[in-house]
């Protein structure tokens, strides 16, 4: 992995384990929230992660305290993960990925192309 690519804001899919993994640094870039909102845009075939408040009943909590020792924030949702699996019809089963993004400025957004997705260690299927 690039110096480049440390420093963009990562997200990885595990279709195996129904996991969403949110790298540190993608946080951080959207402001250190303490909520997240997870949206996908299946016309697009993009995914956004979304900072919010507890007022959401979406929202997805971030243990900031829990984070310390790790590099990434977990999240486990199989509707979820089956959803992004229907929208980004290359993906195959039991497979993992990793997709690079971009802030949208002032928006407190990182927005993900799920066609630009690099599949992670090919896991057998």
């Amino acid at each position: 992995m690039t110096e480049h690519n440390q420093a963009r804001p990562a997200i990885s899919v595990d279709l195996k384990k129904h996991r969403i993994r949110i790298h540190k640094n993608t946080l951080h870039s959207i402001g250190d929230p303490d909520y997240i909102l997870l949206l996908v845009n299946p016309e697009e075939r993009t995914l956004a992660i979304l900072r919010c408040d507890r007022s959401d009943p979406r929202a997805h909590h971030i243990s900031w305290a829990s984070l310390v020792n790790k590099k990434s924030f977990e999240l486990y949702s199989r509707s979820l993960v089956k959803s992004l699996r229907n929208v980004s019809h290359d993906w195959q089963d039991n497979q993992s990925y990793r997709m690079y993004g971009e802030i949208i400025p002032n928006g407190g957004v990182a927005q993900f192309h799920m066609s630009e997705s690099v599949l992670l260690n090919r896991a057998k299927v």
